[in-house]
């Protein structure tokens, strides 16, 4: 089993067994999301966009439409179902859109890691650490049900993803739109539902995230390692 199909493995494992890990009256759930929510940053504007920039530079410049494609089909999605599924008799259509669309990033998700780790096993990993962060809080879009075996199906997306893309390519500039796609939606995740608003959050906790994975991409880029 290589790298990526590995990484994926330990998210769709994740996504199962840390599922309501933190409760909402767990105090470390704010400081973890706080500190996730900085890592995710540090990632998406020193890692992700640069690596985009790259890409549409040298294979084709609509890459760049990717990442807000990402960003702007996760908003019409969130707004879609607040305003026409939320009340009470749409409850049941509000969980299967919302298990549908977390089964269909994740798998997305892992063939995208499989596909990134292949040409770049750093950056597979780098993209890992946030993706992983945000499983244990349960930011991503929450499962239909907590049934073990449904649990299970749903988690497992991002290893299927994985799997499928040890047999399928689709070429190196739809990687790497897939990639803005999922770096897109990660952003609208911190954005949206990480950041703490107003006066909840631990500044400090972010911060912590923000410079450790700002130094740790300041130490590869001086040893040339990415």
């Amino acid at each position: 089993m290589v790298l990526g199909q590995i990484l994926a493995l330990v998210i769709s494992l994740a996504d199962y067994f840390t599922e309501g890990i933190f409760s909402k009256a767990n105090p470390a759930k704010v400081k973890f999301i706080s500190f996730a929510a900085g890592v995710s940053v540090a990632y998406i504007f020193l890692s992700l966009l640069p690596e985009i920039y790259t890409g549409a530079v040298t294979l084709n410049k609509l890459l760049f439409l990717s990442t807000l494609a990402g960003f702007a089909i996760f908003h019409l999605l969130e707004k879609h179902i607040r305003q026409y599924y939320s009340r009470g008799q749409f409850r049941k259509e509000h969980r299967i859109i919302h298990s549908a669309s977390s089964f269909l990033y994740f798998f997305v998700v892992g063939f995208v890691l499989v596909k990134i780790t292949e040409s770049n096993s750093l950056s597979g990993i780098l993209l890992f650490i946030p993706i992983l962060f945000h499983v244990v809080i349960d930011s991503l879009p929450r499962r239909a049900t907590k049934k073990h075996h449904l649990r299970a199906v749903f988690a497992s997306s991002a290893f299927l993803g994985s799997i499928t893309a040890t047999f399928v390519d689709v070429g190196k500039t739809t990687n790497l739109a897939l990639l803005g796609i999922v770096g897109g939606a990660l952003l609208y995740t911190v954005v949206r539902e990480s950041l703490p608003r107003e006066r909840q959050g631990r500044p400090l906790y972010f911060t912590i995230g923000l410079l450790l994975f700002t130094v740790l991409l300041l130490i590869l880029w001086g040893i040339g390692y990415y």
